[in-house]
């Protein structure tokens, strides 16, 4: 009897070791850039006549990080960043792109579109905002979040927000189940024994 009890504990404790190893942590915090565009199609310089946007990423014009909070500070170079963008309802669209993504040590992130929509154009200012997904690399801490590209006239500028979700709609992994688990396991040896 003594055995099994010890038996019972030890897979219990395994189990329970297993699982908070497998426990999804949600990606925290929001990252700006900051660079420049092309304007392809319609009037130059009028950005509501555009049929898209060329981001530039070079050495002389680089795409940088100017706010980053949470988890996302430190993230920069190497960045890439999804072109060309359509806009004024031409392709292409970004769902299912992957926006942009930075490096943060051995952790590469990313921002993959799962909406899309123009809020403003003007000739001198055009916006495009969603939602999205940011990505770590490990697929249980995806986090769903929101983003916004701000296009200038003025100097061809480009701003970028991209804003995660709260944690709290992240799911256990499954550690209530296997604690729940663990204490009617140990209920029914408790049973066994005074039996």
């Amino acid at each position: 009897m003594k055995n099994n009890v010890i038996k019972y504990l030890a897979s219990a404790a395994l189990a329970l070791g297993m699982v908070s190893a497998m426990q999804a942590t949600s990606i925290n915090g929001s990252i700006g850039f900051t660079g420049a565009f092309t304007q392809n199609g319609g009037t130059a310089g009028n950005l509501a006549s555009a049929v898209s946007f060329n981001i530039i990423n070079t050495v002389s014009v680089p795409i940088t990080v100017y706010t980053a909070t949470g988890d996302l500070v430190g993230a920069g170079a190497p960045i890439s960043y999804a072109t060309p963008i359509g806009v004024n309802g031409s392709p292409p669209s970004l769902i299912g792109l992957q926006l942009w993504s930075a490096t943060k040590g051995l952790v590469t992130y990313s921002l993959v579109v799962t909406s899309e929509t123009q809020t403003f154009q003007s000739a001198i200012q055009l916006n495009l905002a969603g939602n999205g997904t940011l990505r770590d690399g490990i697929a249980a801490d995806n986090t769903p979040g929101t983003w916004q590209i701000s296009f200038g006239q003025s100097g061809d500028s480009l701003t970028f927000q991209s804003t995660s979700a709260s944690s709290s709609g992240v799911p256990d992994g499954g550690t209530t189940a296997m604690l729940l688990g663990a204490a009617l396991s140990g209920l029914a040896l408790l049973r066994r024994k005074l039996a």
